[in-house]
């Protein structure tokens, strides 16, 4: 007969309910809050823990050579799991603010040398995800942590990454190759007159002082600048070389036609999927920028315990380390429905589902 099931035996609840030792309490000094700060901290553990194996099933998906359409939906629906696993994680933040600032200073000096900025699962997430070590605020960051966490994060290194996977499988996309492109050049007439009519709603705009419309201008010269480069592959590796852009060109150009056309059935998912990436980056962005509202409302411009900077170096990470900016900067040359260039027929019947008629 099969051993009886018990529900505290089978979620392990001895060994996770027991695993909260508060130091002030050890020290004789018992600080209420102190258990509030334990419980969210491993709870944030465990949903890291979710979201790295969500993320492992959806890299080894995504980097097969072709990825057949229900495995695109399965990918999806994870990637989407992963992005409401921060949306909570970002909410508890709501939850750790109950905490007063002199509550939390009742038991700070006991936390040293400790810090969030040790935890393994997040930096395994950024890096798995395909964080790039050059856009780190802070380099080095490892010799902070032990030797055992040094040796997993490299071995992390040599693993696929994300935004690898999902690089080549853009780069594998069959539509860029039928028929002329003439579409494109269509595309690239009518994203040129937008920013023109760009400039004009700047020159015209009275409120605006001269000042500021020469920076509005320049910010567009820049983004036209960038736009012509996608059409110009050596001029895009130049800004490769220049790590302005990380995605390679082909594929920057399959996302891009993606997003243009995704109304047609067998771009659908496609488009869904490189939206949940760019909003999952958005969210990875929030609970960076929600980190350091409550570290600075927790203890102003101290040094954090592991010895950053503590809010700036929060608040730069916000602003620096993105993931999958190349895929949000494509909103920059998106247009409206109605000016989006017809495509060739050869591609437009291949893009839709194939309805079998019975007679």
């Amino acid at each position: 007969m099969a051993d009886h099931l018990y529900y505290r035996d089978y979620l392990a609840l001895d060994t996770i309910l027991s695993a909260q030792h508060p130091r002030s309490r050890q020290q004789g000094k018992a600080a209420h809050d102190e258990m509030l700060f334990i419980t969210v901290h491993q709870v944030y553990e465990l949903w890291f823990k979710q979201a790295l194996y969500e993320l492992d099933s959806i890299i080894t998906i995504v980097q097969q050579p072709y990825v057949p359409e229900h495995e695109v939906a399965t990918a999806l629906f994870r990637l989407e799991r992963i992005g409401e696993i921060f949306r909570l994680a970002i909410a508890q933040f709501d939850l750790l603010e109950t905490m007063t600032p002199l509550d939390f200073l009742a038991f700070r000096d006991l936390l040293h040398p400790a810090s969030g900025f040790q935890s393994l699962q997040f930096r395994l997430l950024e890096i798995r995800l395909g964080l790039d070590d050059e856009t780190r605020v802070l380099k080095g960051f490892e010799q902070s942590l032990d030797e055992r966490d040094r040796a997993e994060l490299q071995a992390a290194r040599s693993q696929p990454t994300l935004f690898g996977a999902v690089q080549a499988w853009l780069e594998r996309m069959p539509f860029l190759e039928v028929g002329a492109y003439r579409f494109w050049e269509a595309y690239r007439g009518a994203v040129i007159r937008m920013f023109e009519r760009e400039r004009r709603a700047v020159l015209e705009h009275p409120a605006l002082t001269d000042e500021e419309k020469h920076r509005k201008l320049q910010q567009i010269h820049v983004n036209e600048s960038a736009f012509h480069a996608l059409f110009e592959p050596e001029r895009y590796e130049e800004l490769l070389r220049r790590r302005q852009r990380r995605l390679s060109h082909r594929a920057t150009l399959a996302a891009l036609f993606i997003m243009l056309y995704r109304d047609y059935p067998l771009l659908q998912l496609p488009f869904r999927f490189l939206d949940a990436l760019i909003r999952l980056d958005h969210r990875f962005s929030l609970w960076r920028y929600r980190h350091a509202v409550m570290v600075n409302r927790m203890i102003g411009r101290k040094v954090g315990t592991g010895g950053s900077s503590g809010y700036e170096y929060l608040l730069q990470t916000t602003l620096q380390q993105h993931i999958f900016q190349d895929l949000s900067s494509l909103a920059s040359y998106l247009l409206p429905p109605a000016e989006i260039p017809p495509l060739p027929a050869e591609i437009e019947n291949r893009l839709r589902f194939a309805v079998e008629v019975h007679g």
